[in-house]
């Protein structure tokens, strides 16, 4: 049925663009173009990209078409004719032809090779990075499988998210510069990335204990649909706090995330942007606070990871700390805004180069135009009782 539509459409597009270089009444020209806009259109519904296709309506089909309709009738470029017939009148039903018979051979080849074309397109693979919250080491060396995905990461830094492949992995920690064939790992897990997702392996706990292990915190970087919105993901990584609640301090004690375990990641939640001050509190104590983010300025429609560990003093004490991270969130693909970032960052020098190409095509047309207008004649006009007088007729203005 795809396929179908698309002959279908498709030939009525090489039909309509054919009809707009050879018509002769440049009206006829400007409604045989808005035709081909909309088959334009109705590929881009079939490609699942439903913005694109009410832009390419609304956008080139209303507002530019109704402008070239404008100037061809302000300058009366419908009332122009060809000179002289064309030189090759069967040129153009010639092109049109081979244009029809490429499209039904290449239809064909689709049909005869089978080609499924209601696949779904694959998932943008995984995003994958590092953080180390793990006391008493330094820097780490992250293996995942048999790759080092970090090296000489220092305590309270993360890596850069990097596009992985989905699959289970055998996540391994060692201290910066060891190596894994000799020397023993601070710890070792096995985690499953899957795709679609945006995973933070973070490394917490005190290093040489039990208590060293490694979360796996999967992040939604997927933009916001509440443009004022902050998504927000904690990690307990306190050994000793059993469960720790997240408080909003802002103004009074609203709870963010509850009873968080350690060694485990909350689910993402959504608060509102702006200065806000965060606490952390032994789970059902609001008044015992363990370490804050004070005065903290949260940006719409970013995620956030908090990851609440501690460090240790050099009288052996030890200090609960905050690791504050920031990821701003990517747009659907295909979507308004992920078009619009695209459209005036990686392609802004193109998209400036075809406007002025349109703005210089316009401006040429009318001044062809205005030029291949046809000569006013004039028109004698007689009067039946002239006065008194008068003995030259009256030349009237250009007949039309």
């Amino acid at each position: 049925m795809e396929l179908t539509l698309f002959i279908i459409v498709g030939a009525i597009a090489v039909i309509s663009a054919a009809m707009m270089l050879i018509s002769e009444n440049a009206i006829y020209s400007a409604l045989f173009l808005i035709l081909n806009f909309a088959c334009i259109a109705f590929f881009f519904l079939m490609l699942n990209a439903p913005f694109l296709a009410m832009v390419q309506i609304t956008v080139y089909a209303g507002a530019i078409m109704v402008l070239f309709l404008f100037v061809i009738m302000l300058l009366g470029a419908e009332r122009v004719l060809p000179e002289e017939p064309p030189r090759f009148p069967w040129l153009a039903p010639a092109v049109i032809a081979l244009a029809l018979l490429f499209l039904v051979v290449a239809s064909i080849a689709i049909i005869g090779g089978e080609i499924d074309l209601t696949v779904e397109p694959e998932k943008t693979g995984p995003y994958l990075r590092v953080v180390h919250a793990l006391d008493g080491v330094e820097a780490l060396d992250v293996y995942v499988g048999d790759d080092r995905v970090a090296r000489n990461l220092d305590f309270r830094e993360s890596s850069d998210f990097e596009i992985w492949e989905a699959g289970r992995y055998d996540v391994v920690l060692y201290n910066a510069g060891a190596d894994p064939a000799a020397d023993d790992p601070l710890a070792e897990q096995t985690v499953t990335i899957d795709a679609g997702e945006a995973v933070s392996l973070v490394a917490v706990g005190r290093s040489g204990t039990p208590s060293a292990t490694l979360v796996a915190a999967a992040e939604d970087i997927a933009y916001i649909d509440d443009s004022d919105a902050v998504r927000v993901i904690a990690v307990n990584g306190l050994p000793d706090r059993s469960a720790v609640d997240v408080l909003d301090d802002t103004s009074g004690k609203t709870v963010v995330v509850r009873g968080l375990p350690y060694g485990q990641a909350s689910e993402a939640v959504e608060i509102g942007a702006g200065t806000r001050t965060i606490g952390l509190y032994p789970s059902g104590d609001s008044q015992t606070r363990l370490a804050v983010l004070e005065s903290e300025e949260l940006e719409a429609n970013t995620s956030r990871l908090w990851v609440f560990t501690e460090a240790r003093q050099p009288d052996n004490s030890f200090v609960d700390v905050v690791i504050n991270l920031e990821t701003e969130a990517r747009p659907t693909f295909g979507s308004p805004t992920h078009v619009g970032q695209l459209l005036y960052t990686r392609y802004v020098l193109p998209f400036e180069m075809v406007a002025l190409l349109l703005l210089v095509a316009m401006i040429g047309a009318i001044v062809l135009t205005h030029e291949t207008l046809s000569v006013r004649r004039q028109m004698v006009r007689r009067l039946a009782n002239p006065p008194a007088g008068l003995d030259q007729p009256i030349i009237g203005e250009s007949s039309k």
